[in-house]
């Protein structure tokens, strides 16, 4: 299989919709120890003035021809270190999505919006 092609002949073109690779990238993700859920983009200076779809998503992309940046928005569990939950996040959403897709990911951003010190329930 190319490269360039990602295993397509010349009759037609390949088009993933961002949203599936926003599901790859939480799909990859939800059985991640540490994680609580995840968050929508906090609200800061730039969503006043930005009014794009993604504003609000937990999954936020740049797509530029075969290169995918991904920017994942997080609630983590009190109690596990969050360098080690978001590296385990950055190598899960990477490899996810260029095993599905084909297209590289050259960045991986994460950020932690909350952390969770609730109690767990005991239906006991």
């Amino acid at each position: 299989m190319s490269d360039n092609n990602n295993g397509f002949n010349n009759t037609g073109d390949l088009v993933i919709s961002e949203d599936v690779i926003a599901t790859i990238a939480i799909n990859s993700i939800k059985d991640i120890e540490g994680i609580s859920g995840f968050a929508q983009k906090p609200v800061g200076f730039d969503s006043f003035f930005n009014n794009s779809e993604q504003a609000n998503k937990s999954v936020r992309m740049v797509i530029k021809d075969n290169d995918v940046k991904i920017h994942i928005f997080v609630n983590l569990l009190a109690g596990y270190k969050i360098p080690t939950v978001a590296e385990k996040i950055q190598t899960s959403v990477k490899d996810a999505i260029q095993n599905m897709t084909g297209k590289i990911v050259s960045k991986v951003d994460v950020t932690v919006v909350n952390i969770d010190f609730s109690e767990p329930n005991d239906d006991e």
